[in-house]
């Protein structure tokens, strides 16, 4: 069953719970399911979505439970995603897609890769999150931040909850953190339209207050539930990641890499954590539709 209201569209899931998502481009089109970052919603993919629409390709990006229009899970985990997207697939007819996980969202489109192979046509993470247990030079803050004060983590989202209750306010905020940012970030969020978009997006994380964003940063700091190394080799896995990216370090996309057996890697000098995929758009959707 499936809901719509010209911006938001929901499926009721077996368990009874509800499933936000944005259907965006021609049905037709080549189906690409989108995975938002952290914390974010399914809102993300109208930043790029007439880029999509013209190399006509369909965009499907979900919300997460707790977050959006998508209902909370208790105790769920990391590979109870891939069951979601499943569900949602089939009510809407598909049966091959692509995947592409931006950030936060990356793990989840790496659960799918190893979850559901014989769905995909191909899996992308842009500047994506790794596991804890990958093995890299410096150790990740946001790992550590929950580890040891778990509760410093549920404080800090919802103070960003509170902080987003006031859009222009938001706006500002940002504006002034993004000066902060590596040189080809803070070019994007010049456009006072990214940025506008980037701030609506990211305050439907909360529509339901900070609970869902909360719950999902304890599951990055959790052991994934699987390894990268047993992803089916049949599935082509690319990862796209700036080596000026100062939110999710660079060592994680090149870790990533070396232990996905069919995994091809791009490593763009001096991009950051948000410019590589608004400069490089329309490669990865042409590689990952293709």
């Amino acid at each position: 069953m499936v809901i719509s209201d010209n911006t938001n569209l929901t499926i009721k899931l077996k368990d009874g719970r509800k499933l936000g998502y944005i259907d965006l481009g021609n049905k037709d089109g080549k189906p690409l399911f989108h995975f938002h970052g952290f914390p974010g919603s399914r809102l993300e993919a109208t930043l790029l979505a007439d880029r999509a629409i013209i190399k006509k390709i369909r965009v499907i990006s979900i919300d997460r439970p707790g977050m959006g229009l998508s209902d909370f899970k208790k105790n769920r985990t990391l590979l109870d995603w891939p069951d979601d997207v499943v569900e949602l697939a089939d009510a809407l007819g598909i049966d091959k897609f692509a995947i592409e996980g931006i950030s936060g969202g990356g793990p989840y489109a790496l659960a799918c890769a190893y979850k559901i192979p014989e769905r995909l046509k191909s899996c992308g993470i842009i500047s994506g999150l790794a596991s804890k247990d990958l093995e890299i030079e410096k150790k990740f803050k946001l790992f550590s931040i929950i580890g040891i004060f778990p509760w410093l983590l549920k404080l800090m989202m919802w103070f960003q909850s509170r902080s987003m209750n006031d859009l222009e306010k938001a706006e500002k905020k940002m504006k002034k953190s993004s000066k902060k940012f590596p040189e080809a970030d803070r070019i994007i969020f010049d456009d006072p339209q990214i940025l506008s978009l980037f701030i609506k997006e990211s305050a439907e994380a909360f529509r339901q207050g900070s609970k869902g964003a909360s719950y999902e940063g304890k599951i990055y700091a959790r052991s994934w539930g699987f390894n990268l190394e047993d992803i089916s080799p049949k599935l082509k896995v690319y990862i796209w990641h700036g080596d000026a990216d100062v939110n999710v370090p660079v060592a994680m996309g090149r870790g990533m890499c070396k232990l996905i057996p069919n995994c091809e890697g791009k490593f763009y000098p001096g991009e950051g954590h948000y410019s590589t995929i608004f400069k490089y758009f329309e490669d990865i959707i042409s590689t990952l539709i293709s």
